[in-house]
């Protein structure tokens, strides 16, 4: 999610990334201290109306970030022994942008931004190590945008309203609507639900922002 928001960086990313799983712990102790003082409905609705506020400000700033990205000019495209061949093929490539570069049919094309500024025109490349030796920015899940900080936040405040309540008020809840020789079995199928939901979720995310945009993914 880090680099759709705009973040080329592996490191950058998984800086960011360790920081928002900090916030969904932090979250979790939150929940423990006002799950009995607060109430379980109030602490779920509170919960609720957070995420779908935050979802509504990520999906936005995606939206904004689709329909935005630098685009991909012949100039910058110089190399072209490298360049993307779905790029090179097109008669009129006069409307192709980063989005349309990343969305390529050919598995290794990625957008290389330009050298003086990632938000000016930069190439639909092939990666590999002639390229990448360019220093120059390398986009292959998100594209370069102004706004990648305040998806940041979005993505902060979404867990933030996650965690306390809709990542934790349904297992305890879960825990405690069972006859106690019930419990297990019942316990066991809920998490066995909620992982297999994870699991398509996972396999399925990346594709749909390929298919339909990260904005309608979301």
């Amino acid at each position: 999610m880090v680099q759709l928001a705009g973040f080329a960086s592996n490191q950058t990313a998984l800086l960011l990334s360790l920081v928002t799983a900090g916030f969904n712990a932090l979250g979790s102790i939150v929940s423990i201290y006002f799950i009995d003082r607060t109430g379980r409905k109030k602490l779920l609705i509170i919960s609720l109306f957070g995420v779908v506020i935050s979802l509504g400000l990520l999906s936005g700033i995606f939206r904004e970030t689709t329909t935005h990205s630098p685009i991909v000019i012949a100039t910058e495209s110089s190399f072209a022994a490298y360049t993307c061949p779905d790029y090179s093929s097109v008669t009129n490539a006069a409307g192709w942008d980063c989005m349309k570069c990343l969305k390529a049919s050919h598995p290794d094309c990625g957008f290389c931004s330009s050298a003086s500024d990632k938000l000016l025109p930069g190439s639909c490349l092939i990666s590999n190590s002639t390229v990448r030796k360019s220093h120059r920015e390398w986009y292959t899940r998100g594209c370069p945008s102004k706004y990648g900080w305040v998806a940041l936040i979005g993505l902060t405040l979404y867990i933030i309203f996650f965690s306390p309540g809709m990542g934790t008020v349904p297992w305890i809840v879960n825990s405690e609507i069972y006859p106690l020789r019930f419990r297990g079995v019942c316990g066991g199928i809920a998490a066995t639900a909620n992982w297999i939901s994870n699991l398509i979720v996972a396999q399925s995310f990346l594709s749909l922002t390929q298919a339909i945009g990260t904005s309608w993914a979301l």
